[in-house]
């Protein structure tokens, strides 16, 4: 197989911190992931959010083989203060380009048109935009130029049908923004007109979506769900086990019914990836590493599986972790086995066409024509 890719992994960890303190990343922690993921057959990966100086110097690091890991493309840190201006946003980009961002990344605070202000610095730059958007919805920001979406959804109140908006207004106000999520999936519409109409304009413009189900199954598991929280591969980093417990647990104010809630409108999810899917959209595998219950390495084989679940085929969970990952990556020496490649390919003893759990069936992993691990991963 050609090397995985995943392309939501973000290189530097935030350790827990006390109060409003700032969260600190811990390098010593993210080296030890990164080189997890080496032996889990990731061969590359994109930082779609990366502190620009420490996380672009971890970047250059990886990719020189000073650091053990996959080889790493990265954003520069994310934008998403809505009190800027213009020439304020055009200045935070300027001012990250002396350590040479690959990307840029627009975040959910931001309005449409300080999303397009973004979009047309970086596009100066021949800089491409990921969008993690909400109050721009994804449909602006595919009009307004944006690249690359991050996660399954937008979340935005304006993609909800009109007659059921006031009550998730009064949901975000009444029960949080994490819990209000369940209200906003009980209330979207995969198969509306304008979803219908978004699909047709991501597949032809080749936005490409790293859709990180993993993300939201492993915050809003159960406490008992040994599936993420007891994953067994996570005994290796106590210390996330440890921050997570104090600092991430994003479902300790849910209860019983949000639980309930939340399995019983988990299948629109799976229903909306499948639709982008059947309308051709490139879609790409990606985990959102460094969010709770995520375990560096295996993160990413279980986010197959959950592509699995949601009705894709192997074939087409492959392609997003290979072919369509290049493609998004605008890459030709990655992504497919084929002479002229680089050799970054994982032996597998198991055919991952047939099951694609077969995909932890690692006999070696080689980067760059070199074997740089050997056998699956244990706890």
């Amino acid at each position: 197989m050609p090397g995985f890719i995943d392309m939501h992994a973000h290189l530097l960890f935030p350790r827990c911190s006390s109060g409003d303190a700032a969260p600190q990343f811990d390098r010593a922690l993210s080296e030890k992931a990164l080189s997890r993921q080496i032996d889990f057959g990731i061969t590359m990966v994109r930082s779609p959010a990366t502190p620009t100086v420490e996380g672009l110097k971890l970047r250059d690091d990886l990719n020189a083989g000073i650091v053990r890991g996959p080889r790493a493309i990265a954003s520069a840190e994310l934008i998403n203060d809505a009190s800027l201006t213009a020439p304020q946003l055009r200045q935070v980009m300027r001012d990250a380009l002396p350590s040479r961002p690959d990307y840029f990344k627009v975040y959910a605070r931001l309005k449409p048109e300080q999303v397009a202000v973004v979009i047309d610095e970086a596009h100066r730059h021949r800089i491409p935009v990921i969008g993690h958007l909400q109050r721009t919805t994804w449909a602006q920001g595919v009009d307004l130029g944006v690249d690359h979406l991050a996660h399954s959804l937008d979340w935005s109140i304006d993609d909800l049908p009109a007659n059921r908006r006031a009550a998730y207004t009064a949901a975000i106000k009444g029960r949080g923004g994490f819990r209000s999520r369940i209200d906003w999936l009980e209330a979207f519409d995969p198969n509306g007109i304008e979803q219908r109409q978004l699909v047709a304009a991501l597949a032809h413009k080749r936005v490409s979506v790293d859709v990180t189900l993993i993300a939201y199954d492993g915050k809003f598991s159960k406490p008992a769900d040994g599936r993420f929280r007891r994953n067994p591969f996570l005994r290796a980093f106590p210390e996330l086990r440890s921050d997570w417990e104090r600092c991430g647990d994003a479902t300790a104010d849910w209860n019983a019914d949000d639980y309930r809630r939340w399995q019983a409108a988990r299948p629109k999810l799976s229903a909306w990836i499948k639709r982008m899917s059947d309308g051709g959209v490139l879609l790409v595998s990606g985990t959102d590493l460094t969010n709770e219950w995520i375990a560096p390495g295996e993160g990413l084989h279980q986010e197959f599986e959950l592509l699995a679940e949601a009705g894709l085929t192997p074939n087409q969970i492959l392609r997003m972790t290979g072919a369509n990952a290049a493609e998004a990556l605008h890459r030709s020496d990655v992504g497919i086995v084929e002479a002229g490649r680089r050799a970054d390919l994982v032996l597998l003893s198991a055919d991952p066409r047939k099951s694609i759990s077969n995909t932890r069936s690692i006999v070696w992993v080689m980067q760059g024509g070199r074997i740089v691990s050997r056998d699956a991963p244990k706890p």
